[in-house]
């Protein structure tokens, strides 16, 4: 059994917007021009600090801020915090007539390192704990882009957006709890389950708990999220995470990454344009062209694996990455769908997959949806490989 490495975590960075019709046409514009000039003048260009901060007035009746929530240090979880310089206050943008009340903060999507997934681990002979809090409210409001600053009110698990990721192993057993902390009824579906959905995927109304186990029987990586109605509102509004099941033997170390694509569709909480209407923002890790300042990193030769679910919850994704191609695909990253090179993957909504990929030399190298309506709206980062 080999052990992963535990690659360097990078922080995702603030993104311009903008309106791109094509490949070239995205890549010049963001400065992402693959062959090295154009790519390093867009680095030199964007170093800036961090995502500016954004304010807007409360309504009259503000709900108290949820309390945390935890996963035991037993459960291999990113964690949920999310203090991020972006959550701190600009002056002056309440209106006169909120000026009496606590303004609605917009912070950061989820923490910077949420790219890192948390590391594997050999099966273990106990139970395997992971708790979740359910939110929503105008306290959840998360930047979902930050040229010009997006706010949007999310619905999420653990006050992050995507919900943290959690990893076990084939043969694990995962003892999970979700404490409803929002307002309205939640609840869970891991696509990594057997279990009945009228017994432990049911709605749980606000101040509820509910506790299940359930077996990681399946080596793959899985979406999970919020199955309360209207579900296509509850995950459209951010409630949905990445799971990650190891085989038992684990896998060759290498530098991994976890990206979780998904769209927002106005400023939440609007179910028709859901239905109706297409994204208007479509990104990797809760925020647009949240990886295109600080890039994620890499080094020339090395094993790069990446963990990829698509939460939608209405479009695929095809994954590719510019200037490399992928050496190992696994459809839903389970190891007996291994296939050979590919260029591009496919990941319906609701999907997962597993890419390898070993960069031929130093240079950056963007990463998109090769959908590239998607990619023009968000769905677009970059590698720096050193």
């Amino acid at each position: 059994m080999v052990l992963r490495s535990n690659p360097t975590p990078s922080e995702p960075a603030p993104p311009g917007s903008s309106i791109l019709l094509s490949r070239r046409t995205l890549l010049r514009r963001s400065g992402m021009v693959a062959g090295g000039v154009g790519a390093t003048a867009f680095l030199a260009a964007c170093s800036a600090a961090g995502a500016p901060a954004w304010t807007f007035p409360a309504p009259a009746a503000t709900a108290g801020a949820p309390a945390q929530g935890s996963s035991s240090p037993a459960a291999t979880a990113s964690p949920a915090t999310n203090a991020s310089p972006a959550a701190s206050t600009m002056a002056g943008m309440a209106s006169p007539a909120a000026s009496a009340a606590a303004p609605v903060v917009a912070r950061d999507p989820s923490p910077a390192d949420f790219a890192v997934p948390p590391p594997y681990r050999p099966v273990s002979s106990s139970v395997i704990p992971f708790s979740l809090t359910s939110n929503d409210g105008p306290d959840e409001t998360i930047l979902i882009a930050t040229n010009p600053p997006t706010p949007y009110q999310s619905k999420n698990f653990g006050r992050q957006v995507p919900a943290p990721t959690l990893r076990v192993t084939e043969g694990d057993t995962v003892r999970f709890t979700l404490a409803n902390q929002g307002q309205m009824p939640h609840s869970i579906d891991f696509h990594a389950a057997q279990t009945a959905w009228s017994r432990n995927y049911q709605e749980i109304a606000p101040g509820g708990t509910f506790s299940f186990d359930w077996k990681a029987s399946y080596p793959g990586v899985f979406m999970y999220h919020c199955g309360a109605a209207p579900v296509l509102m509850h995950m459209a509004d951010g409630m949905y995470g990445a799971v990650i099941v190891d085989p038992k033997d684990g896998r060759p170390t290498a530098r991994e990454y976890v990206l979780v694509q998904s769209e927002f569709y106005g400023s939440g909480g609007q179910y028709a344009k859901m239905l109706s209407d297409p994204p208007d923002f479509v990104v990797f890790n809760g925020q647009a062209l949240r990886y295109k300042t600080t890039p994620l990193l890499a080094k020339a030769g090395e094993l790069v694996r990446i963990f990829i679910v698509n939460a939608g919850p209405n479009s695929s994704s095809a994954f590719h990455v510019i200037g490399a191609l992928f050496s190992h695909y696994e459809s839903d990253g389970y190891p007996p769908n291994a296939m050979g090179m590919h260029q591009t993957i496919d990941v319906p909504p609701g999907s997962g997959a597993l890419v390898e990929l070993t960069f031929a030399e130093p240079g950056t190298y963007p990463f998109v949806t090769h959908k590239f309506s998607d990619a023009t709206k968000g769905a677009t980062g970059l590698f720096k490989v050193s």
